[in-house]
Formats: C-alpha cells, structure tokens, sequence
C-alpha cells in the first residue's frame, strides 16, 4: 500500500459545535482540504488526493432556511479550523453553500454539486485548487 492509500484509509470521527449544534463529523485523507455535505458517495475518491472533512448535517437543519444552515457551516469551518476548502454538496444543502461562500469567498475556492460519477470529482477538484 502506498501513502496516499494509506492516509485515505484512515478515518477518525470527532464532535464540533457548529452555531451552538454539536455537529459529529469525519475526516480522512491529506491534502488540501474538501467538505463534502450529504454526498457519502464521493468521500472514497476524493480522500485519496485531498483531506476530505464531512460533517453529519443535523436532521432538524433540512427544514430550516438556507441563512440558518450557511451560519451552520460557518462554524463547522470556524470549530474545525478549516481556513479554506472545495465544498461538494447535494443539491439541497447547495443555497446554504452558496450564501456561505458569498459571505466569505476567502473561505471557499468553489462549490461543486455532486451529481454523476464520483470518479470524476477529483479533477473537478484539482481544477479549483489550481
């Protein structure tokens, strides 16, 4: 097994208060950092080029409005310590991830909607990091 294997192998799972929600989230792989939402899919092909952090979004967060999930993921960066990352999203958590990144675009180098196959992200990836 080479490193990069390895370092995407390697899962840990912690608790975060994101705007006064313990949030539990998991983080594996090394590398520049991604925050994948929803898309559980994606995290194998992206965790073995980037560190991939993906918080459990709380149930009761899927009725709110998107300004109440953007204050959300605003401290899940802010309780992780994320300085800037790639969002992947699914498509209901996409208005919430598009007013965070307006509200602090230093923050995100861009959004990618996870649709299709997630063979394919990690070049999408690699094109926002540049």
């Amino acid at each position: 097994m080479d490193h990069e294997t390895r370092a995407a192998d390697r899962v840990t799972t912690a608790v975060v208060m994101a705007d006064g929600v313990a949030t539990r989230y998991r983080r594996c792989g090394a590398g520049p950092t991604v925050v994948v939402l929803g898309a559980e899919l994606v995290v194998d092909a992206l965790a073995r080029s980037y560190r991939v952090i993906r918080p459990a979004v709380p149930p009761h967060l899927s009725d709110t409005i998107a300004g109440e999930r953007a204050r959300w993921l605003s401290g899940v960066f802010d309780g992780i310590g994320i300085d800037v990352a790639v969002v992947v999203t699914t498509p209901i958590l996409a208005d919430a991830v598009a007013l965070f990144a307006e509200g602090a675009p230093d923050r995100v180098k861009g959004v990618i909607l996870a649709a299709g196959d997630p063979a394919d992200l990690p070049a999408a990836v690699a094109r926002l990091f540049g």
